[in-house]
């Protein structure tokens, strides 16, 4: 049994430094109107409701790198997570609008907008 164990850590110790580790942030609707400082090499996670259309926007797309989206659920609440690489050092502004899903029917339901404002101060390390 011993044998094995000494001759399963080799493999453990390969499999682990094959993955990449890098640090990150998150903004949530919690988040509007806030500064979050960033690393830049970081990424920065949005997450907002999945059950929303959105639509973002950001001053400087080159800095802030929109690398992934996805959906998964967070307890009982769908989440949408953007994922963005933090590529160069400055001040940003990320731009959330949102609109319920039953603004596409005719007639469109009464349901604000909903708007997020995310100041981003990204510095080297």
């Amino acid at each position: 049994m011993i044998v094995r164990w000494l001759l399963f850590i080799p493999v453990l110790l390969v499999a682990f430094a094959c993955v990449s580790v890098r640090s990150g942030y998150s903004l949530g609707a919690e988040d509007t109107g806030t500064t979050k400082n960033v690393t830049v090499g970081s990424e920065l996670r949005l997450v907002l409701p999945a059950d929303v259309d959105w639509t973002l926007e950001s001053t400087n797309t080159t800095a802030l790198a929109l690398k992934s989206t996805q959906v998964g659920n967070v307890g009982s609440s769908s989440m949408r997570t953007w994922l963005f690489d933090v590529k160069q050092a400055g001040d940003y502004v990320v731009r959330a609008t949102g609109d319920a899903q039953c603004r596409k029917n005719v007639p469109p339901c009464a349901t604000p907008t909903v708007r997020y404002e995310f100041n981003i101060r990204a510095r080297q390390s």
